[in-house]
């Protein structure tokens, strides 16, 4: 899935019915030969045969069954002589001579009719004066398309070489995989184009375009020799071909150089009338023509479909539920392509972090491990950004020199394979030496997302601290083993001290470390090395006004700063410690999200902003069920060891979408719940005893309290809002309402961001 103007599909895309794997374990096509005439433009006919070398695999095969849909099959031979068959559906059986393991026999299939092509994406298609294949189809069953246009056994396990002899009228030419060996004029005006290709590639691979193109040629050296680059498009966008493949030479050499030599014969790219997609077809890869604009907007496309002759093309995931293998790599490919010409990688991957944790469950359905993602979702989220990000924390748990190593080997190891996730971390861990078996259990064959969080920080002196952090999932089933979490320590002066890879196991891991510096809070994954269940912003700000941190749903309003401020905040998609049972008057707690806040620096006056959304497929669609606004509360505590307890808000906003703005910047946890209508009103816990005189008043009132126990006065007005706010700074000290119209107030006391005591105040 691609941004921008086209939805664009690099898809790899497989079948695994039980009677699919039965058939190529009984019978193997070695090489296809293809002779199709398209030149039929007014009535959409194609027609010609094609060659299959047939292997068995199994003793005793006597009958073969091809897949061949839309198409008529008119007859059989086996070599030379003329076979029976049957065609239902669409299916061909054919019966054979009886064949040994081992045999090999020739099966000449002739066949005519009007292609066709799936209602999503994929198949054959007419557009114009030009024809080409998607040989991958996005709904239809199984979804390799090889079938819409040559008898096949459509199977992606099953890999085989191919030759093209595509017949064309005059004017027109055919691009096809692999090399073009030869082109023969004919006596009747049409042309046959020859291509071939040695490289064994399942039939979705396999493609063909016919229509008046150009070729622009160029060549790459390679670290296995010279490779032609050929990019076949119509006259009208040739001369777009330079601006939009700038740089397909340099990301070449990047990919050989991270993942190994490119093996294939050429680098081909051809564009057709898709108005979506592109497809990775082996040495001919689809793209849309609007994507050739002689800019750089589709770079990401054009080399995501590239990289696919790594991950993909050369080995391909055992199964559908597996398509993480292919599509996910080939995601990280444009994240490495970022990385590579721009310096820009942590930015593409925080995006796609960003849009993944909001949208996954609502694009996909649910999450669900990246070894089992179910066939109807293999082509979504899961197997592109999230087996993407997946990949991201894998090159953390390696470091960079086993990670591309390694993977160089496992993609010579498994050439022209299939493989599936537990084989892959399997082959991962012996030659790394590493065992990674724990990123497998954790990372892809669980559901979800982990997600981490500071439970309490322990100062055991001479610059020793300990670190104790809690683990959470995100649909997950399991806590991770020994996760590598980075910790970052900020001190009052902005001071930066980050201590890598830190293993954590279990719900709760303490850390001990030197910190040379008093800390004011810790960050985890600060340079989100991780891609865990958490979004978040980090900011100095140095001016007052309204400030937005990112898409953590979450901002600020400074009314007042002496000095910058390095605000810290994190938003995590994992229910917060919910009391057991509920106090009292409290029905539920927000279950799927909450925030933890920090701030160093100077003392800002201001308000926190949380945003409550409750639309369709958002965060708190379900929170208010059953109950009204008015029962919305907003709880805070300042650390892990602290009760929850309500503090004041404002609300403004529509119902659906709505701001909640609290009295002060308390640093800590905030979340949503929902209680009875007047409990935030009454303080949760002992209320502080306090006295106001006099009271009505008309200039000024006096406040007698234990200052040790409050540190923030809060006024609001009867309409709730916040009018002035003092800092409690001794036992008996004056607050002054000169400036305030008459009317009823109330002042509300806090300690950390908890109400502790409330009163009425009349000004006269």
């Amino acid at each position: 899935m691609k941004k921008g103007l086209f939805v664009l599909f690099g898809l790899l895309l497989t079948w695994s019915l039980g009677f699919a794997q039965q058939r190529t374990d009984s019978v193997h096509i070695a090489h296809y030969d293809l002779h199709l005439s398209v030149v039929d433009f007014s009535n959409h006919i194609i027609n010609g045969y094609t060659d299959l070398t047939t292997v068995a695999k199994v003793n005793n095969l006597n009958q073969i069954r091809l897949d061949l849909k839309y198409l008529t099959c008119d007859s059989v031979f086996v070599g030379t002589s003329t076979a029976t068959f049957t065609q239902a559906g669409e299916h061909i059986h054919i019966n054979v001579p009886v064949m040994q393991s081992g045999d090999t026999a020739v099966l000449r299939v002739h066949y005519h009719g009007t292609p066709g092509h799936d209602d999503g994406f994929g198949g054959f298609y007419y557009s114009g004066e030009y024809a080409y294949i998607v040989g991958a189809a996005l709904q239809d069953q199984p979804h390799a398309y090889g079938r819409c246009w040559f008898p096949c056994m459509d199977e992606f396990t099953d890999k085989s070489t191919y030759s093209f002899h595509i017949r064309t009228q005059n004017g027109k030419m055919a691009v096809c995989n692999g090399m073009l060996t030869d082109s023969l004029a004919l006596a009747d005006g049409t042309r046959v184009w020859d291509w071939h290709l040695d490289n064994p590639i399942p039939t979705y691979l396999a493609s063909m375009a016919v229509g008046d193109y150009l070729c622009y040629a160029d060549t790459f050296q390679g670290m296995n020799g010279m490779i032609p680059i050929q990019i076949y498009t119509s006259p009208a966008i040739f001369p777009n071909i330079p601006g939009s493949f700038a740089n397909l030479k340099p990301v070449l050499h990047k990919f050989e150089e991270h993942f190994g030599p490119y093996v294939w014969p050429r680098v081909g790219y051809v564009c057709v009338a898709m108005t979506g997609g592109a497809m990775e077809h082996a040495t001919n890869i689809a793209l849309p023509n609007a994507a050739v604009t002689g800019g750089l907007q589709y770079e990401g496309t054009i080399m995501h479909e590239l990289f696919h002759h790594w991950f993909g093309d050369l080995i391909t995931c055992e199964r559908p539920e597996e398509m993480w293998i292919n599509e996910g790599f080939a995601n990280y490919s444009e994240s490495l392509v970022m990385e590579w010409l721009y310096d820009a990688y942590l930015d593409n991957i925080r995006d796609i972090h960003t849009n993944t944790l909001q949208n996954i469950v609502k694009r996909d359905g649910g999450l669900y491990a990246l070894d089992n993602v179910p066939q109807e979702h293999t082509y979504e989220m899961h197997s592109y950004q999230k087996g993407g990000l997946a990949i991201h924390s894998l090159r953390t748990y390696m470091g960079d020199s086993l990670f591309f190593g390694c993977l160089r080997q496992l993609l010579e190891h498994y050439a022209y394979q299939n493989v599936n996730s537990e084989q892959f971390f399997t082959y991962l861990s012996q030659v790394s030496g590493m065992n990674l078996m724990n990123f497998y259990e954790d990372w892809i064959h669980q559901p979800g997302f982990l997600d981490f969080d500071v439970e309490k920080v322990i100062n055991h002196a001479c610059g020793i601290y300990e670190v104790v952090v809690r683990q959470k999932g995100y649909g997950t089933n399991h806590t991770g083993t020994d996760v590598p979490i980075d910790l970052t320590f900020v001190s009052n002066q902005f001071e930066f001290h980050t201590v890598e890879n830190q293993a954590l196991t279990g719900d709760s891991t303490g850390v001990m470390v030197y910190v040379p510096f008093a800390p004011a809070f810790v960050i985890l994954n600060y340079h989100d090395r991780l891609s865990d269940a958490t979004i978040d912003d980090t900011k100095i700000v140095k001016e007052t006004g309204s400030i937005s941190f990112g898409d953590t749903h979450c901002g600020a309003s400074i009314t007042q700063l002496s000095d910058s401020v390095l605000f810290r905040v994190e938003h995590h998609y994992v229910s917060p410690d919910i009391p057991s049972p509920l106090p009292e008057g409290y029905f539920k707690f927000s279950d799927n999200h909450y925030w933890t806040v920090n701030y160093t620096g100077s003392n800002p006056d201001g308000g926190w902003q949380f945003r409550l959304a409750r639309g369709s497929d958002r965060l708190d669609q379900h929170l208010l069920d059953g109950y009204s606004l008015e029962n919305l509360k907003l709880m805070y505590r300042p650390d892990a060891q602290t009760e929850w307890a309500p503090v004041p808000f404002t609300r403004s906003g529509s119902p659906y979408n709505s701001t909640l703005t609290t009295a002060d910047l308390a640093p800590g946890q905030y979340c949503f719940a929902v209680a009875e209508e007047d409990m935030a009103v009454k303080p949760y816990g002992t209320a502080l005893p306090m006295t106001i005189y006099p009271n009505p008043a008309r200039n000024s009132v006096t406040l007698k309290t234990d200052a040790s126990k409050a540190d923030k006065a809060v006024l609001y007005d009867s309409l709730g809002r916040k009018v002035r706010s003092y800092k409690v700074s001794d036992n008996k000290q004056e607050l002054d309402l000169s400036k305030l119209p008459a009317g009823n107030y109330i002042l509300v006391l806090h300690k950390k961001g908890i109400t502790v005591a409330r009163q009425l105040i009349t000004k006269q």
